[in-house]
């Protein structure tokens, strides 16, 4: 069985944490960030969150669990502190909408920003379970890693899904 590129990385990262840490930062900062930005909608908060979470990472806070990967802990440490700031926040975080594609056409760009802005607003009246479970796969999460990160069963995170195909299923139907 081949090794995946994030698991040749953990292993070199464990073996020898000095010399790998840029590139593990380098692998997981961009994805952090977006992950940590639906937290906080605040790029100055998700950058230091971000910094912060990787100081932790290279004063050895790191250990490797059974079953876990450096790629699941960076994401749940990342969780952890999201929510913190949320709750210290006490705020609604706006959806990040840099993710809009460059178009060419006028049209084309309309339609589109109206869909992006409608989505959005569907995301956001998400139950909370199913918006984080949502987040986490735009981050690149398959549903194991994302039950890890979550701590819940496999199952739950695939009936999480479903019920945000159908949510949005009717919410697209008007």
């Amino acid at each position: 069985m081949n090794e995946s590129p994030d698991d040749a990385l953990e292993k070199s990262f464990v073996e020898s944490p000095k010399t790998h840490f840029r590139h593990v930062y380098d692998r997981y900062s961009g994805p952090l960030y977006r992950y940590l930005y639906r937290f906080t909608g605040n790029n100055q908060a998700s950058e230091e969150i971000l910094h912060d979470i990787f100081v932790e990472l290279f004063g050895g806070r790191f250990k490797t669990v059974p079953g876990g990967t450096l790629k699941s802990w960076l994401f749940t440490v990342a969780r952890n502190r999201g929510l913190n700031y949320q709750k210290k926040q006490s705020k609604v975080i706006d959806t990040d909408t840099r993710d809009l594609r460059c178009l060419t056409n006028l049209e084309e760009q309309t339609i589109s920003l109206d869909l992006h802005r409608r989505l959005s607003e569907a995301e956001d009246m998400l139950p909370v379970d199913i918006r984080e479970t949502w987040t986490l796969r735009k981050s690149g999460l398959d549903n194991k890693q994302i039950a890890a990160i979550l701590a819940i069963p496999l199952g739950t995170v695939k009936s999480r899904f479903s019920r945000l195909v159908e949510y949005l299923r009717k919410e697209f139907e008007t």
